[in-house]
C-alpha cells in the first residue's frame, strides 16, 4: 500500500473552525464536559461492487463537548480508533462460496454542532476528517494482509449523528458517516473487485460515558 506523506498543517484548519463555533455561541459561561465513547461499527465501501453493511470493527475514543451555560447548542470533537471496510458475503444456496474483505483502520477526528432538545434527544451535524492507520485486505481467508490499493492518508467525510441520554453520566448514540471525496485514486482500468472511486460510509452504534 503506497501511502503520501501526510500534510502537517492538517489540523490547524479544523482546530480553528472549532474554536470560531465556540466564540459566537454567546456570552454565558463556557461549559466543557468530557466523554468516553464506545461500540461497534458496522460499514460498507461505494465502488468495490459490493453493498451491504457486512463488515464489522470497533469504534471507540475520547471527547469533549463545549456550550454555553443552560444554551440548546453545543460543540463536540473527538479522537475516535474506528475499523471500517467492506465484506463480501457468500450465497451457498446458489452454489457461490466465495468472500473477501477489506479492513481500512482511521482515527477519526468528527466535530459536530448539536441540538438538544427537552425530551433527552439531540442531533448533530458536521465534518469528520479522518487519518488512515491502515490498510488490510483478506482475499484467501489465510488472514489479512496489507491492501495493495493506494488508499489516501486523508479521508474528508460528512458525519450525522443522533442520541439519547441515558441517565446522568449515560447516552446511546449512533453516528452516519460518509466520504466526501474518495479515499482512493479511479483505476486506470476496471479490475476485479475495483472498478470505481472507493468512498467509506460507516454506521457507529456506541454508549458514552460523560464526565466534568
Amino acid at each position: 500500500m503506497t501511502r503520501t506523506p501526510f500534510p502537517t498543517p492538517f489540523p490547524f484548519p479544523f482546530l480553528l473552525s472549532f474554536l470560531f463555533s465556540v466564540s459566537v455561541m454567546g456570552q454565558e459561561p463556557l461549559e466543557f464536559r468530557g466523554y468516553a465513547l464506545g461500540g461497534l461499527c458496522t460499514s460498507q465501501i461505494h465502488g468495490d461492487g459490493v453493498s451491504g453493511f457486512n463488515k464489522f470493527g470497533v469504534t471507540g475514543g475520547l471527547g469533549l463537548e463545549i456550550g454555553r451555560k443552560g444554551a440548546s447548542k453545543t460543540i463536540s470533537g473527538s479522537l475516535l480508533y474506528t475499523q471500517k471496510g467492506s465484506r463480501r458475503v457468500p450465497n451457498p444456496k446458489a452454489g457461490d462460496y466465495t468472500t473477501w474483505s477489506y479492513r481500512f483502520t482511521y482515527i477519526d477526528i468528527p466535530i459536530l454542532r448539536q441540538w438538544k432538545f427537552p425530551t433527552g434527544w439531540w442531533l448533530g451535524i458536521g465534518l469528520q476528517p479522518s487519518v488512515l492507520l491502515s490498510g488490510e485486505e483478506n482475499f484467501n481467508q489465510t488472514g489479512y494482509g496489507p491492501t495493495t490499493i493506494d488508499l489516501k492518508p486523508l479521508d474528508i467525510g460528512g458525519i450525522v449523528s443522533g442520541g439519547l441520554e441515558m441517565g446522568n453520566h449515560w447516552d446511546l448514540e449512533a453516528r452516519l458517516g460518509q466520504s466526501l471525496l474518495p479515499i482512493s485514486p479511479q483505476p486506470e482500468s476496471a479490475i476485479v473487485r475495483f472498478d470505481n472511486f472507493l468512498t467509506n460510509m460507516t454506521l457507529q452504534i456506541a454508549a458514552k460515558f460523560r464526565f466534568g
